[in-house]
């Protein structure tokens, strides 16, 4: 019975732990993607995606406008470690965390670019946005794989007390 409680248990802080690693990942990854914007890597910021659907305003692409879909994409990202943790969570290896980046950025530019005038087709984005927002999602999707992958092996050697 303590046996049972206790693997009830594990995985609970498990799934914790899944969250906490999707709120990581995007205060991260967007935050590096915020920058390259700021820097002029990218024509695109997390606030193109996350604001600028909703509202047609000039603070949206200010420093708060920017920490606003910082923080929305950090509470998004849960869901996206949740979907890699009931898919992908037995994979190791950097490819799964990889594919799994870039499926993200193409479904987040084929399809925001076919519902959303402001963003431009993939064929009209500028190289140096395609390079630099899918490295950030590459690393963005590896960050997810490793940490959820390693929790997910690591946790049946783990002692429950």
């Amino acid at each position: 019975m303590q046996q049972l409680k206790g693997k009830k248990e594990s995985i609970k802080d498990l799934k914790r732990r899944v969250a906490i690693t999707g709120i990581f990942a995007g205060l991260i990854w967007s935050t590096v993607w915020a920058v390259s914007s700021y820097f002029n890597f990218t024509e695109l910021s997390p606030s193109s995606f996350m604001l600028e659907i909703w509202y047609d305003a000039k603070w949206i692409h200010r420093w708060y406008g920017e920490m606003l879909s910082i923080l929305l994409i950090s509470i998004v990202s849960i869901l996206v470690a949740y979907v890699y943790y009931w898919l992908f969570r037995k994979l190791t290896g950097i490819l799964p965390g990889l594919v799994y980046g870039v499926v993200i950025w193409l479904l987040l530019i084929l399809i925001s670019s076919s519902l959303f005038v402001h963003i431009p087709n993939l064929n009209e984005l500028k190289i140096n946005t395609i390079v630099t927002m899918l490295a950030v999602f590459i690393l963005y999707g590896v960050f997810i794989g490793y940490t959820i992958s390693y929790d997910f092996i690591d946790q049946p050697t783990k002692k429950v007390t």
